[in-house]
């Protein structure tokens, strides 16, 4: 099964760095595996399913620049859910995404994203002002 995120979630962070990882996004997560996250190249967080960050981690295997490697493989965590849902965010993670206690999760396709509220209102743009929509067909 490909997973497939999408729709927008408004949630908070608790007292122990814990969030709650909506249903509908822990429904794709397959028996026995985990998500995988990594810190986004915006103040964000990137969350995978195991088996799309395989495919996404070849890029990397198959490359010769180790820098690149290093950066990415490092920083990935692998984590699961527990029996209510939630997933414990690193105090570096929260950091680079400057979560203090309201975020969003946001569908991405292939990934979802952990955003702190204020600063995924400012990212995001309302489709009506996007011309790179011009590209596809709706």
């Amino acid at each position: 099964m490909v997973a497939f995120f999408y729709k927008e979630f408004h949630n908070k962070l608790d007292a122990k760095n814990r969030v709650f990882i909506p249903t509908k996004y822990r429904d794709q997560l397959e028996e026995g595996k985990e998500f995988i996250i990594l810190k986004g190249p915006e103040k964000c967080l990137y969350v995978y399913d195991e088996d799309t960050f395989e495919k996404i981690s070849e890029q990397f295997k198959n490359s010769n620049d180790r820098v690149a490697q290093r950066s990415f493989f490092s920083q990935a965590i692998d984590v699961t859910p527990d029996k209510q849902g939630r997933v414990t965010l690193s105090a570096d993670q929260l950091e680079h995404a400057e979560i203090k206690r309201e975020l969003v999760i946001v569908g991405a396709g292939q990934r979802f994203e952990i955003w702190a509220e204020e600063n995924y209102d400012s990212a995001i743009v309302s489709m009506d002002k996007l011309t790179s929509l011009n590209d596809f067909v709706f």
